[in-house]
């Protein structure tokens, strides 16, 4: 609530809006100049349609790229900076007055943690301006819940840790992406699909299911006595770690639920590709 955390929301929201901005020009630019090599007409029924959709929504899903991209990168940084942390500094930032590694690591995380709730923030203006075409109410409900975590977590500077083993699931997101554009960009039965589809499986199981996983019994098993102190030493009111605790477990479910049926859809299309 500061007013330095304050300016800096602001400034990565506007950093957001204005690489929308610039990809939303480049993607046009690019449709009209490059036309056939953006949606061949050979491998779609309606190229007109192909590039409206991709004009419209391909900023959106550019930005969302480019953020999980970077926000991934940045989590893997946290969680080897907080690895050998105790558990109480892996989840609430040490006071103001002790100048240590481990306060300057929680600082990086603050800003990760700004980064991406600016984003969802952003990402929330444009799924309701352009409604539902970006997504539907579980996408909105999806942001708002973890947007409310994120501020509720940055502004009593707690659950660091958790917030590396969290971000890092962005990376399946990376390829979610890339199949986005590959799909309507009319190369459905390309290679490069194929192995597309095959990272996004596999970084959806290794990190929103495996470290997810890890990092779940590592906060409500050999942490729980840490979270239960929280409210005392950060000051965190009981009903909003709660709520925190609440949305990572509710996540976890939500994540196991989407694996079973990726790892299905991965297991019925390798039956089919033996079946030929």
């Amino acid at each position: 609530g500061s007013g330095a955390a304050i300016a800096q929301f602001l400034t990565f929201l506007f950093v957001w809006e204005a690489l929308y901005q610039i990809a939303s020009r480049a993607i046009k630019l690019a449709i009209s100049r490059y036309p056939d090599q953006i949606v061949p007409t050979e491998t779609t029924q309606s190229t007109g349609q192909a590039s409206k959709t991709l004009a419209q929504r391909g900023p959106s899903y550019a930005i969302s790229f480019l953020h999980s991209a970077y926000v991934t990168k940045r989590g893997f940084r946290h969680l080897l900076a907080l690895w050998n942390a105790s558990n109480t500094d892996k989840l609430m930032i040490p006071g103001r007055t002790v100048v240590s590694r481990v306060r300057l690591d929680h600082l990086e995380v603050a800003t990760t943690n700004m980064l991406f709730v600016s984003y969802l923030v952003y990402d929330l203006v444009h799924i309701t301006t352009q409604y539902p075409k970006l997504g539907g109410l579980d996408t909105v409900a999806h942001h708002v819940l973890f947007a409310i975590c994120s501020f509720i977590n940055g502004t009593y500077g707690i659950m660091a840790f958790p917030f590396g083993w969290l971000i890092v699931g962005e990376m399946s997101t990376i390829f979610l992406n890339l199949r986005w554009f590959m799909l309507k960009t009319g190369r459905q039965g390309s290679a490069a699909l194929k192995v597309i589809n095959s990272l996004f499986a596999s970084t959806f199981i290794m990190t929103r299911i495996g470290i997810y996983t890890c990092g779940v019994v590592q906060l409500f098993g050999h942490s729980i006595n840490e979270v239960r102190r929280l409210p005392d030493l950060s000051g965190v009111p009981v009903p909003f770690l709660v709520a925190t605790c609440g949305c990572i477990l509710l996540g976890w479910i939500l994540n196991l639920i989407w694996g079973f049926k990726i790892a299905k859809m991965m297991m019925m299309g390798e039956a089919k590709a033996k079946n030929r």
